[in-house]
């Protein structure tokens, strides 16, 4: 009965299995080249695919802006002698990179057609501290017993881990090995009390695997545990077996792509590219019962999880703007409960680093890092970057304002969110300039998303941004003022500073310049004003959009970062000049992708970038969730203006999570349907083409133009988060504020001026 149950087990996996999209399979004929090859990971182990090094969330060594993901050597690279592809290419090995099920797999064909060996690696989702290691031998028409060499090259020891001897454990009667050590260098002994242990569990693998002569097939499985709570680890490998590895990691993929299984019709380049961009993501963001009782520290790196262990390479693993501005509202969309976790982070873990970053520089609140690693200190090794690209700050609370607007999690906010907003729009408030001449104010000396222009005043998206930040910073003020210690009246400051930041703009063109002194024609690394049009949302004339948009595109050369075009691809879909975007899209990722395995890169093939770029996979996705399906968020809304992409026939956004609803949207030529899986009825308001809709489970509505979930949340604690404004003159605001602010903002400048503080 028990064998019956089993195989019963794995007919249904093989099923699962075979029934996958082919859009899902990347093959080749050869192992790629470094920048191609992909990386696996869960959230909590990452690793380049057949490479000496793990990385593990949160584990990082170094002190300062020597700070890096600490390189674990990687006990779990088991590879086929016959297929080493560092012996150069082997033609009789095949690669298939399995994004529905998270594994890559290596075909070796015996040239006699004696045998078969597939070998297939993954990090498991269920059981995320372990890698599996499975190799199946299969008889075509050989006779005898087969042997099959395989090698463990799990490189050098690790410079950033010292690990004490090791010594042998029992698990379910095998025998393991386990090491365990600590990181070697703390990043900021006076927020780091204690260096990181990590542990790795390891058996002697075989270097020869047999297949008897009087067998068809055999199935070798090897499992390798690394993590920082050695128990966890032990007991994840002791219900982890053969016979249950394979189902429950189709069980966990499955269910992942019920919510990130995004797809297209009609167009199998686009499918195969959204289905990598959710894939890169998908390995950076744990499950979420990891989430919730590991208190995992996420953040997420440019290049992700699996990439960064030295110094000067793939950002380092370092935290960065991109997960706020460009990874983070994706997820927000489609799993909240990560975005929550990955906010812990930046709220909790990170918080006493802002703080201490801003007094180094003479601000007050909390001025988040450049590159954010163990402790929130700034770690970046480009002073440039660390001394000016403070609009990292207000893209954290930009992020943040997004998952209040997405959940109206008002006890988070309680709890950790109002700290975050108002001490990083205190940080505002400190680094704003009263420009007399104006009567406005400047924020100087800064760099924005475009690095190429540095050290300058008063740039586009920086100002917006921040304005964004004083307005949530004053709605958190008012909201927990008994908790954060205000007075009636302090939170009232921050959003008088708001109203009379600059906004670059020239009349005569009608654009937003980059910033002061910019000159239409000048080229940019990247095109800061049109992030004013979307993530942004600043309200501007139809005119201003098209002439930004016009402006930066052709003023953009062709190295520029992955996430460019995918804005100016937004832009042109809010005019509703569907031959422009359609244009940007397929410039958004075609070359950006290296094939043959759709990893994505930091830059256009040839001009060389980071590779495994999850930044980009995320500006690609608000292409098609927030471009083409529409999706907005707006704080008291969610709007929809679905169009299909270029050359397709449907678009399926197969899980939205909004105010605790949970819905698909569905886009056909003629029409689209939102069907509710899930509906929190009472606070939300459903229009479709302005017919008004009754919220309820299992429901299906269907319309043409435009849809509106709207929120009724009313008015909290007599507070309000009012919509962004800027470039006003103090004059022109209430009189008697005016005068309170102007008063002690000048007082504040004047002593700026005595102490002689610059921000250079």
């Amino acid at each position: 009965m028990k064998f019956l149950v089993v195989l019963i087990i794995q007919i249904t996996a093989c099923i699962l299995v075979a029934g996958n999209d082919n859009n899902f399979l990347f093959n080749s004929d050869r192992f790629p080249e470094n920048e191609a090859t992909p990386t696996l990971g869960n959230g909590v182990i990452g690793f380049v695919v057949h490479s000496d090094a793990v990385f593990l969330n949160g584990v990082f060594n170094g002190a300062r802006e020597r700070s890096h993901r600490a390189r674990i050597p990687n006990y779990a690279n088991l590879q086929l002698e016959t297929c080493d592809h560092r012996a150069g290419v082997q033609s009789q090995c095949s690669y298939q990179l399995d994004m529905r099920f998270g594994r890559f797999r290596t075909i070796y064909s015996d040239p006699a057609l004696r045998y078969r060996v597939v070998h297939d690696v993954y990090p498991h989702r269920f059981w995320p501290n372990v890698i599996v290691n499975q190799f199946r031998l299969q008889r075509l028409d050989g006779q005898g017993v087969i042997q099959v060499r395989v090698q463990q090259i799990a490189g050098a020891q690790s410079a950033d881990v010292t690990f004490d001897p090791a010594a042998q454990v029992d698990v379910n009667g095998e025998l393991y090995l386990v090491q365990c050590g600590r990181t070697n260098e703390l990043e900021d002994p006076l927020l780091q009390a204690v260096r990181t242990e990590v542990c790795v569990y390891y058996r002697d693998y075989p270097t020869v695997m047999e297949l008897p002569s009087d067998r068809t097939a055999h199935e070798f499985v090897f499992f390798t545990g690394f993590g920082t709570d050695r128990t966890a680890v032990l007991n994840q490998l002791r219900v982890i077996s053969p016979l249950n590895t394979e189902r429950v990691q189709t069980s966990e993929m499955n269910r992942l792509w019920e919510t990130w299984g995004i797809t297209v019709s009609g167009n199998e380049e686009l499918d195969r590219a959204i289905k990598a961009s959710a894939f890169h993501i998908i390995c950076n963001i744990p499950e979420d019962f990891t989430i919730i009782t590991t208190n995992q520290p996420i953040g997420t790196s440019p290049s992700g999880l699996g990439r960064g262990g030295s110094p000067g390479q793939d950002f380092q693993g370092h935290t960065h703007w991109d997960q706020d501005l460009w990874i983070l509202p994706v997820v927000t969309l489609l799993n909240p409960t990560a975005t929550r976790a990955m906010l812990r982070y930046r709220a909790g873990r990170a918080s006493a680093g802002a703080a201490a970053n801003a007094a180094d520089n003479g601000n007050e609140g909390w001025q988040y890092p450049w590159a954010s690693a163990q402790t929130g200190r700034e770690v970046s090794p480009s002073a440039d970057a660390a001394e000016l690209q403070h609009h990292v700050t207000a893209d954290v609370a930009f992020a943040t304002r997004l998952y209040l607007a997405a959940t109206n999690d008002l006890a988070w906010l309680r709890a950790e969110g109002c700290q975050l907003a108002y001490q990083t729009a205190k940080f505002w408030m400190n680094r704003a300039v009263y420009n007399e001449e104006t009567d406005k104010f400047d924020i100087r000396f800064v760099t924005g998303p475009d690095a190429s222009h540095r050290n300058v005043s008063n740039n586009a998206f920086t100002n917006v941004v921040a304005a964004h930040n004083l307005f949530f910073g004053e709605f958190a003020g008012c909201m927990c003022r008994a908790a954060l210690q205000l007075s009636q009246g302090d939170w009232e400051l921050l959003t008088r500073t708001a109203q009379s930041l600059q906004l670059p703009y020239d009349s005569t063109v009608d654009f937003h310049p980059q910033f002061e002194g910019f000159t239409q024609g000048t080229q940019v690394g990247q095109a800061d004003a049109v992030l004013l049009i979307y993530p942004l949302q600043l309200p501007m004339k139809d005119i201003t959009k098209q002439q930004n948009l016009r402006i930066y595109s052709q003023a953009t050369p062709a190295n520029t970062p992955a996430m460019t075009w995918p804005i100016i691809t937004i832009g042109w879909l809010d005019l509703d000049e569907p031959t422009l975007a359609a244009t940007h899209l397929r410039r958004s990722y075609q070359p950006y992708l290296r094939s043959p395995f759709n990893v994505w890169n930091e830059r256009p093939a040839g001009f060389g970038g980071a590779s495994n770029f999850v930044t980009g996979a995320g500006g690609f996705l608000q292409a098609i969730i927030n471009g083409y399906a529409g999706i907005r968020l707006h704080d008291s809304e969610l709007t929809f203006k679905p169009r299909l992409p270029p050359g397709t026939t449907r678009l399926l956004i197969p899980r939205i999570h909004y105010m605790e609803s949970v819905f698909s949207l569905e886009i056909l030529p003629d029409k689209f349907t939102i069907s509710t899986d899930l509906a929190n009825i009472t606070p939300l308001e459903l229009l479709v083409d302005n017919q008004g809709y009754e919220m309820c489970s299992n429901c299906v509505v269907s319309g043409v133009h435009n849809a509106t979930l709207r929120f009724r949340r009313g008015v909290l604690n007599g507070c309000e988060l009012r919509p962004t404004t800027l470039d006003m003159r103090l004059a022109d605001q209430n009189a008697g504020a005016t005068n309170k602010v102007s008063f002690i903002l000048l007082a504040f400048l004047a002593v700026k001026y005595l102490m002689k503080i610059n921000f250079e």
